[in-house]
């Protein structure tokens, strides 16, 4: 298993990532931005998250919390766990909508002018 970046909002979703045995899937549009950036592109995975950030969102996020902790999840739970299936949604819709252009290229709605 491998983490899986997506929903991309700030350059640090990508910059903090950098080094990681992780799958990143980025945007065009902000690929052209990260390569017009002056982020210097170095690893910082390892590099640790500030302890008043952890603490902030252990604080105010209960998913957070159940993701963050050793026996927060069991891994029966994590296929239905909120943020899983939100963007295992995410990436199943699609899929879902390209299927039924070629659906419908290969086998046009005779009833659709």
């Amino acid at each position: 298993a491998r983490l899986l970046a997506a929903a991309y909002r700030h350059h640090m979703h990508w910059s903090e990532l950098i080094g990681g045995d992780i799958v990143l899937t980025i945007p065009y549009e902000w690929q052209k931005l990260f390569n017009a950036s002056t982020v210097e592109v170095k690893e910082r995975f390892q590099n640790p998250v500030p302890t008043e950030i952890v603490d902030t969102l252990y604080r105010l996020f209960p998913d957070f919390r159940r993701a963050y902790d050793t026996d927060g999840l069991s891994v029966a739970e994590l296929d239905t766990f909120g943020p899983t299936a939100r963007t295992l949604r995410t990436f199943i819709s699609p899929y879902h909508d390209l299927v039924s252009v070629i659906r419908d290229f290969m086998l046009p709605n005779p009833d659709v002018m």
